[in-house]
């Protein structure tokens, strides 16, 4: 018989902390890849005779492959950092890979980012600054 789990403390340790922001990173750049990757691949078909094509083509995109490896390994990060928080305490964190993706994509892009995405960056961000405080 295996013992059971310890669970989650509600004490937030370093440990836990460089667990979910490596989550946050590699969240982030798995996007900005999978984004770069399909902006070579082209636009999904609407004609179904050509969607086979399109799909063996972005699944053989080196970037869209490195993205699909990110969010693999941002699982394995985000179980561990679940494993050493509570989750009501990581889970707001992931709001920075939101706030991480806007800042890059004009930058990385040239993509132009309306005021009203910013102003909703930062509600994101005042979010995050009173959820992490309890």
């Amino acid at each position: 018989m295996s013992e059971p789990m310890e669970t989650a403390q509600s004490g937030h340790g370093l440990i836990a902390f460089l667990l979910i922001f490596l989550t946050i990173l590699i969240t982030v750049a798995g996007q900005l890849l999978a984004k770069a990757g399909m902006t070579e691949v082209g636009q999904i078909p609407t004609d179904k005779s050509k969607m086979l094509g399109f799909i063996i083509h972005s699944y053989t995109n080196w970037k869209v492959i490195t993205a699909f490896l990110c969010g693999v390994l941002a699982s394995f990060t985000w179980i561990g950092a679940v494993s050493r928080s509570d989750i009501s305490f990581a889970y707001p964190f992931m709001g920075l890979a939101i706030v991480l993706v806007l800042l890059l994509s004009p930058l990385i892009f040239r993509e132009e980012v309306p005021l009203t995405r910013w102003v909703g960056v930062i509600v994101v961000c005042i979010g995050l600054w009173i959820a992490s405080r309890g």
